[in-house]
C-alpha cells in the first residue's frame, strides 16, 4: 500500500466565550508582553489600558482572542 503526503489550507472560524474582567484583561496583557506603552519598551499604565479596553472594541477584541488562545495552554 502506498502512503501519500497531502497538504492544504483551510480558513477555520472560532468562538469563544471569554469570562474576564477588563482590570484583569489589561493586568494580564501587559504582563505577557503584548502591549507596550509607545515606542519604548515598557509596560503600558493598567488603568489606561482598560479604558482604552472599554472604548476600543477592535483593541478588546484583538486581546480577548489572545487571552482565550493562550490560556488554553
Amino acid at each position: 500500500m502506498s502512503a501519500y503526503k497531502v497538504t492544504w489550507t483551510q480558513q477555520a472560524i472560532a468562538t469563544a466565550t471569554v469570562d474576564v474582567e477588563l482590570d484583569e484583561l489589561a493586568r494580564w496583557a501587559i504582563s505577557a508582553g503584548v502591549v507596550r506603552a509607545g515606542p519604548d519598551p515598557r509596560p503600558a499604565d493598567a488603568e489606561a489600558l482598560r479604558r482604552s479596553l472599554e472604548r476600543n472594541t477592535h483593541l478588546r477584541d484583538a486581546l480577548l482572542r489572545l487571552y482565550a488562545t493562550r490560556q488554553q495552554t
